[in-house]
């Protein structure tokens, strides 16, 4: 992110968690939507990091969720 550009202007958007049962216990998914709205010249970055954002805290939950 560029420190000096103010984002606080653009849309946000929106994250849902599901969880449901499967044989093997729980799956857990995170779906983020709304990058439609974000303006098109920063879609795709924010897209990006977003995503990567998202995979970085999945494998932490995996962690956590394998300490028991």
């Amino acid at each position: 992110m560029d420190v000096s550009v103010d984002y606080s202007p653009e849309p946000t958007t929106l994250v849902a968690f599901e969880l449901s049962e499967v044989d093997s216990g729980t799956l857990l998914r995170v779906i983020e939507s709304g990058f439609d709205r974000i303006p098109a010249a920063r879609r795709d970055e924010a897209f990006r990091m977003n995503s990567g954002g998202w995979e970085e805290q999945m494998v932490n939950i995996e962690k956590y969720v394998a300490k028991g």
